[in-house]
């Protein structure tokens, strides 16, 4: 596959040698058809180089004219080229990589928080036709008291979108999750809300053009776009019949989730979201928080409906690790249902889990590994959902997904699917 420029250029080229053809008879009809008397005339003499035999004097037009046409377009090509391409980098390998991606599958992924930043981080490795469509119900932190403040729906599960999908993702990183120790109305905000907060402002309170705006500023290999335009709020009945009222607080309730819902239950689906999931090649549901992430996304009326219409590739991604207090003792089919059973079957056909659980888990609290085993994928089938295993974990933190080795597999999968044969097989254990 080229990278579309030579037949660019070569179009570009024509149009230079007629638009030279047509100002050269012009120049050779005003020469042959005008005297110019007096000093003038001398001027003219020397600039059409008449002083030189005929074959001297065109070459010699010609030669100035090519190197001039050298110089401009070294000069030009530097210029342009110092800020699309990191000079460390090679020139023709950047415009592979960017013609690549461009013409890569369209790519929806649904979720929010730390989960759905990790997906997009590998993802962009492979297009560049990424829409994240984040959940907007979060009430907590820096997020809540911009919520509260400004009536702005919540950044933060944008921000960590932003940061994920720009191109120098070290140092958005840095100035995006910086956060603010000290100082009155300033403590406790990180500054990649804020700044979201100032773009939607200055965007007359859109939040979503406010959005665009910073995506732009940060050359954003995508779009992030809320699941809704509406202000809402996610609540949960706990197993004991309680009912707790804010993504915060149900974190922290440390008691078992029986089902969630969202206030208002017929908040509006942004239009944008919607139109994006129809048109999508891979819809991909998850990683993240079951219940505070991907859950309150398919809750919005309509997104769900979207989601089972559209003729996409559809794959839920379970989380390698069980979450205290919401997952507990968790398996793949646990996720599985948990989803079906807040919005129906039918809405994905694969599900992606960790076959790697060799690798032990770096952290307390009481989470655990997700482990598969035979019965696991019986209930899936069952389910309608063909399970599909894959070493994705990140080594290094096991609570998480590895970005690349996800990416990977998803787009093997969709390689896979799109010849017509099976995904990935099924393989228990370890790869590494």
């Amino acid at each position: 596959m080229g990278i579309g420029v030579k037949r660019y250029l070569l179009l570009i080229f024509l149009g230079t040698v007629i638009l030279a053809l047509a100002l050269a008879m012009f120049l050779a009809f005003v020469y042959r058809t005008i005297d110019v008397p007096g000093p003038a005339g001398t001027i003219v003499y020397f600039i059409t180089l008449q002083f030189l035999d005929h074959p001297v004097r065109e070459i010699t037009v010609g030669v100035l004219g090519l190197l001039a046409v050298i110089v401009g377009a070294t000069l030009l090509g530097r210029t342009v080229l110092s800020v699309m391409v990191d000079p460390d980098d090679d020139l023709a390998e950047a415009l592979y990589q960017n013609r690549r991606l461009q013409s890569g599958p369209r790519v929806v992924a649904i979720g929010g928080g730390t989960g759905l930043g990790v997906l997009l981080r590998g993802l962009k490795k492979h297009t560049n036709n990424i829409t994240a469509v984040v959940t907007v119900a979060d009430d907590g932190g820096s997020s809540g008291k911009l919520r509260e403040d400004f009536n702005l729906l919540p950044p933060g599960d944008v921000r960590q979108c932003l940061t994920a999908l720009a191109d120098s993702e070290s140092l958005m990183h840095d100035i995006m999750e910086y956060r603010f120790t000290r100082g009155q109305g300033l403590q406790g905000h990180s500054l990649g809300n804020l700044l979201i907060a100032a773009m939607a402002d200055l965007n007359d309170g859109n939040f979503e053009r406010g959005v665009n705006a910073i995506s732009e500023v940060l050359r954003v290999r995508g779009r992030i776009l809320p699941s809704t335009l509406s202000q809402v709020k996610l609540a949960a009945e706990m197993t004991d019949g309680s009912i707790v009222r804010g993504e915060s607080r149900i974190r922290s309730a440390g008691k078992p989730i029986e089902r969630v819902f969202i206030e208002p239950r017929h908040a509006s689906a942004n239009g944008e979201a919607i139109k994006e999931i129809l048109s999508a090649d891979i819809i991909i549901l998850g990683p993240g928080s079951v219940f505070t992430s991907v859950i309150p996304n398919l809750l919005v009326p309509d997104v769900a409906t979207a989601v089972r219409a559209s003729g996409a590739l559809k794959i839920y991604v379970c989380n390698v690790a069980t979450e205290p207090g919401e997952t507990d003792g968790y398996d793949p089919s646990d996720h599985v249902r948990s989803v079906t059973q807040h919005v129906g079957s039918g809405l994905f056909q694969y599900t992606l889990a960790n076959s790697n659980t060799r690798v032990g888990l770096q952290t307390s609290g009481g989470a655990r590994m997700v482990e598969f085993d035979p019965s696991v994928q019986l209930e899936l089938l069952d389910a309608g959902v063909q399970p599909v295993m894959a070493d994705v974990v990140d080594s290094k933190d096991s609570r998480h997904h590895d970005p690349d080795m996800l990416a990977s597999a998803i787009m093997n999968m969709h390689d896979q699917v799109s010849k017509g044969e099976p995904p990935i097989p099924i393989a228990i254990g370890a790869s590494r």
